[in-house]
């Protein structure tokens, strides 16, 4: 057999060593490699392959407590083509999400996740106040390309939505933001249930290169800690109506249409 030949069949042979090793390679193995780009996350009690596993607490590195991660990915990934389905559950956050992704282009679908704003130990503080309670995000779909979401469709809720402030806790009901956007201008239409204690309709748009919201906002009964919190986010006008615009960039942003 010529050398060339010998050299070939070598080539094979590792190669199919490699594929078989990777076929029923444990999880555990991969923990080290995630690991060093998860900022200092701790994967704790991975169980299973790497096809289908389980994170048994993941651990941020401020000590927050994620919860349990499952996941199923297909051995397609081998080919560069990934189909993941995870799920995670814990005191933070619970959910799942189905991603598909070929090279710099990836698909989220059927994307159910909540976040508790209350378990989290720094919850995220705004001029306005800190946001508590839960927050839904549900997409549809999201397209991805070369890290940034070139469509999506899908919503956010916040069923009880509410701001603590030094002065008191305001709450405002049940707010809602439903997502939309095509060739990397996004854009969310807010607005409330329609009975809470906040009136609100707006937008936000966001590109690339820019982002504006316009809204605006009103307390639907006297409530002296809500108009007081109005007031925080501008003056009101004659028929007591925040109206709330910020924006940086440019863009595809139209200055338009809070509804």
């Amino acid at each position: 057999m010529k050398w060339w030949k010998k050299l070939l069949l070598g080539l094979a042979a590792v190669l199919a060593a490699l594929v078989l090793v990777l076929w029923f390679a444990p999880a555990r193995w991969f923990v080290p490699l995630v690991e060093a780009r998860l900022g200092g996350a701790q994967l704790r009690a991975v169980s299973g392959s790497m096809w289908d596993g389980r994170v048994g607490e993941v651990v941020l590195a401020d000590g927050t407590a994620l919860g349990r991660l499952d996941w199923q990915l297909s051995r397609r990934a081998l080919l560069g083509q990934v189909r993941l389905h995870a799920a995670v559950a814990g005191p933070v956050v619970r959910g799942h999400a189905d991603l598909a992704q070929d090279g710099n282009h990836a698909r989220w679908r059927d994307v159910q996740l909540a976040v508790t704003l209350d378990a989290l130990p720094q919850p995220p503080a705004t001029p306005w106040g800190v946001p508590r309670g839960e927050v839904i995000l549900q997409l549809e779909q999201m397209q991805v390309i070369n890290g940034w979401p070139d469509s999506v469709t899908g919503r956010v809720r916040w069923p009880e939505a509410v701001m603590q402030t030094p002065q008191a806790t305001v709450a405002l009901g049940e707010l809602l933001a439903e997502l939309s956007g095509s060739h990397g201008v996004l854009r969310a239409d807010l607005h409330d249930a329609g009975a809470g204690p906040l009136a609100l309709a707006g937008v936000i748009q966001l590109s690339p290169i820019g982002w504006r919201l316009d809204a605006r906002l009103s307390a639907r009964h006297a409530d002296p800690a809500l108009q007081r919190w109005l007031t925080r986010l501008g003056p009101p006008d004659a028929q007591g109506v925040v109206h709330l615009q910020r924006g940086a960039g440019v863009g595809a942003l139209s200055a338009g249409a809070s509804r």
